[in-house]
């Protein structure tokens, strides 16, 4: 049972006794003594009175429906919200659905085979990917693989930056630093590129470079640096389905084209010499320059050309991952979509924060200045792919995340994704013993799953029954903590099972029925690690 299923029910018995109702909600309890199920419906009963006759009206009138009855032991109310508890039966069927099901337990239909393009990372390729891209790339990746698993159509894409002028300032220092390693005098600009990764480069260009022209190096340095980070992101399990070039944008006349039709439809005009975009008519808090005095585009020109190409590619809904420098960017890009004639409600634009390294208490400086910062490559030699992702993922896309390397690296139960793993290899193993006891598949899926009466097994089974409900709510909020916390306390409460029962044990229906739980975590743990894009490993 999925809470919509719950809250359809509600809202039928409701209209039919006559109760005038605001919209409510219908979620998972979050504790065992609140139930299966909780909502908020008392709240929005349009009652001026809020009597407590009204209150217990509403229980008796539930309690006493057919459907009620069939799938819930009982429901009370605390503090205002109604609670319902599943019967146990309910509870047990969940088995032979995962069981069923396999890897396709918590797939949905919910997204009605809408398109969607997520845009993500899209950094300027100009030097490897950092920490603050590497997080947009774990919650990019993540979010896609949610959505398509809950029935849309997803397309990621990157957008390359690759014109303008740090471009150009890319295609000078790189000129620089050949120049230096061959032993003739140059100076890389003040504001240019000094890493190493630059010398690194440089020294994989041929000989007689000297007198070529800068548009050769700029060239060069982009498709050398296109190659790391097409390489980190595969080191990091993230794929896109396309790469939309900018300069190609600007060549095919796109920008002029999506000016000219602002034009037409009286969202442009002449002020200062410049260029200007009417966005203060779909809610900007001021206009906004599109070509500049010297006649060249700001920003937002090409950006807007891009959101009207993603558009015209037929699109339903548009969601971006931008870093916390283009926070104020939201509301003009915004009004550039509504200009484009597409709802701004169908772009979904997620500010993905940043992260603070940390070793121990010491934070670790990660400046930009001089092109010494800690790459993304970096952090997964440090400390791997998998707790890289995870903790990036933990915390929501809209919280600064504080990083603890040493954390990181234990294989202890401290660090979250050992932890999770750890119970994912022990379900393995105990799966493997069951077949060398000789515990046939037959045996499980026909077991006696009433027996599983423990309340570590009901809270287990909780769990695993709340999976596609949590999938499809991280799907409609765009949330992936949610599924990150989701495991770890599914986790929690299989260890906490596995160290106070045995799951083999000499009565052979028990065993049965114990294997077919530790079969169904099997399949649910792999099933949410490969939403977030984390191995499932078979060892640990």
């Amino acid at each position: 049972m999925k809470n919509h299923e719950l809250k359809e029910h509600l809202e039928k018995i409701l209209r039919y006794a006559g109760y005038e109702f605001d919209r409510f909600n219908v979620f998972p309890s979050m504790k065992k003594e609140f139930g299966d199920f909780s909502t908020n419906l008392l709240f929005k009963i349009k009652d001026p009175t809020q009597t407590k006759t009204n209150t217990e009206k509403i229980i008796y009138l539930l309690q006493q429906d057919n459907w009620i009855q069939e799938n819930f032991e009982k429901i009370e109310e605390k503090n205002s919200f109604i609670n319902f508890f599943l019967k146990e039966n309910i509870i047990y069927s969940t088995i032979p659905e995962i069981l069923s099901k396999k890897h396709e337990y918590g797939k949905s239909s919910y997204g009605e085979k809408k398109r969607i393009l997520v845009e993500f990372v899209s950094a300027n390729p100009t030097g490897p990917l950092t920490i603050a891209h590497g997080r947009q790339a774990a919650f990019g990746e993540a979010i896609s693989r949610i959505l398509s698993f809950s029935g849309y159509q997803v397309n990621k894409e990157y957008y390359l930056n690759d014109c303008g002028r740090q471009m150009e300032l890319l295609g000078i220092s790189l000129k620089a630093h050949y120049l230096q390693i061959n032993g003739i005098p140059a100076e890389i600009p003040e504001d240019g590129y000094h890493g190493d990764y630059m010398k690194d480069i440089a020294a994989k260009l041929p000989k007689g470079c000297e007198n070529k022209p800068n548009s050769f190096f700029e060239d060069f340095a982009r498709e050398e640096i296109l190659k790391t980070i097409k390489k980190d992101l595969k080191n990091f399990s993230v794929h896109f389905d396309s790469w939309f070039s900018e300069k190609q944008l600007r060549l095919s006349g796109k920008v002029e084209k999506i000016i000219e039709k602002l034009r037409e439809n009286g969202y442009v005009y002449q002020a200062e010499g410049a260029l200007w975009f009417k966005s203060t008519a779909f809610g900007d808090d001021k206009d906004r320059v599109l070509v500049k005095q010297d006649r060249s585009y700001t920003y937002l020109a090409p950006d807007i050309a891009y959101h009207a190409d993603k558009i015209q590619r037929g699109y339903d809904i548009l969601i971006n991952l931008w870093g916390p420098d283009h926070a104020g960017y939201v509301p003009r890009i915004k009004a550039a979509v509504a200009a484009c004639g597409f709802s701004p409600e169908k772009l979904h634009v997620i500010i993905v924060q940043l992260t603070t390294l940390f070793r121990g208490k010491e934070k670790i400086s990660m400046s930009t200045r001089k092109g010494q910062f800690i790459t993304l490559r970096q952090l997964m030699d440090e400390v791997g792919p998998d707790a890289t992702k995870f903790f990036f993922l933990f915390r929501k896309a809209d919280s600064h995340l504080d990083f603890d390397l040493d954390l990181a690296k234990k294989r202890t139960e401290e660090n979250p994704v050992y932890y999770i793993q750890y119970a994912f290899v022990r379900a393995i193993h105990i799966m493997m013993f069951g077949k060398e006891k000789g515990v046939s598949e037959e045996e499980i899926i026909n077991a006696n799953f009433s027996l599983l009466k423990e309340e570590q097994e009901l809270e287990i089974l909780r769990k695993l029954k709340n999976f596609p409900l949590t999938v499809e709510q991280s799907a409609r909020t765009l949330e992936v903590s949610k599924i990150a916390h989701y495991l770890l306390e599914l986790a929690g409460a299989f260890h906490s099972y596995y160290q106070k029962f045995r799951v083999i044990d000499e009565d052979r229906e028990i065993s049965s029925a114990r294997l077919a739980l530790v079969h169904c975590f099997y399949i649910v743990m792999h099933n949410g690690l490969e939403l977030l894009g984390i191995s499932k490993p078979e060892s640990m």
